[in-house]
């Protein structure tokens, strides 16, 4: 799969501490090797919307768009589990999708 990132994503995985950036750049890659969403461990799709999904890493949520024409996944935002689903952060992935 073709991936990318937002600057929400990159600014929140450049603050990780050493065991979550290791687990971030497997699930990446992960990511990149995988054909289908449904490959992916600890991925589930986000309810009430069609194409949001998360993966979990840690204590951290990683929440993606896949895009099945280019089958692109774009990286929108990585936030810790409590802060995961805010309302703020639900309302700008649905306008994004």
């Amino acid at each position: 799969m073709n991936i990318e990132y937002s600057k929400a994503f990159i600014k929140a995985a450049t603050k990780l501490d050493g065991k979550y950036k290791v687990s971030l750049a497997r699930k990446i890659e992960e990511v990149k090797a995988a054909l289908t969403v449904e490959e992916l461990t600890d991925c589930k799709k986000l309810e009430g919307f069609s194409n949001t999904y998360r993966i979990r890493i840690g204590s951290y949520r990683a929440f993606f768009i896949f895009t099945i024409v280019n089958n692109t996944v774009c990286f929108e935002y990585l936030v810790s589990r409590g802060d995961a689903y805010n309302k703020e952060y639900l309302k700008a992935l649905k306008t994004k999708e």
